[in-house]
């Protein structure tokens, strides 16, 4: 029996790769153009995006019910219990930086301070709970696409959330 080895390119080399077969410019290109290729104009919206997808799977996997019609994601006095986009474990899970977890659990939790939020944070018992004003996934769907992250939201959230080092060594 034949044993196949399937070899994986970490996501670094497959960058440097991408980034090494960039074709110089021509000689006489102008300096704009070449920038322009290499900016990173667009990254803060893409990051917004990807955000939004999580906490619109997460919405979906919140009301998920068992054969019986209870929420099984969700405790019987409204706690979610399965890990979040941006809890200090869970962010892994969904596929982002523990940075832009951070800038999620920031925006999240201005987001239960006003208004009528999804989910509402419990700080004595440091969970999320799920708000009962939105029984059921077409209201929650209903709420997050009146009330997307924005990019302004986020650059906000991610400025808030910058390090101590970057504020003393980065400006903008």
């Amino acid at each position: 029996m034949a044993r196949t080895i399937n070899y994986v390119i970490p996501a670094e080399l497959e960058r440097s790769e991408a980034i090494a077969a960039t074709p110089a410019p021509p000689r006489h290109t102008p300096l704009r153009a070449v920038a322009e290729r290499l900016t990173r104009r667009g990254v803060a919206a893409a990051k917004a995006e990807l955000v939004n997808n999580a906490v619109l799977t997460l919405v979906n996997m919140v009301y998920e019910t068992d054969e019986d019609g209870v929420w099984s994601n969700v405790d019987g006095d409204g706690r979610v219990l399965i890990p979040l986009p941006w809890g200090r474990l869970g962010y892994r899970h969904w596929g982002l930086r523990r940075t832009e977890a951070n800038a999620l659990r920031w925006l999240m939790m201005q987001r239960a301070a006003r208004g009528e939020p999804w989910l509402v944070y419990d700080g004595e018992a440091r969970c999320w709970l799920l708000n009962l004003a939105y029984p059921t996934r077409r209201t929650a769907l209903a709420y997050w696409r009146q009330l997307p992250i924005t990019l302004a939201e986020w650059r906000a959230a991610s400025d808030a959330t910058r390090s101590q080092w970057a504020d003393q060594h980065l400006t903008k």
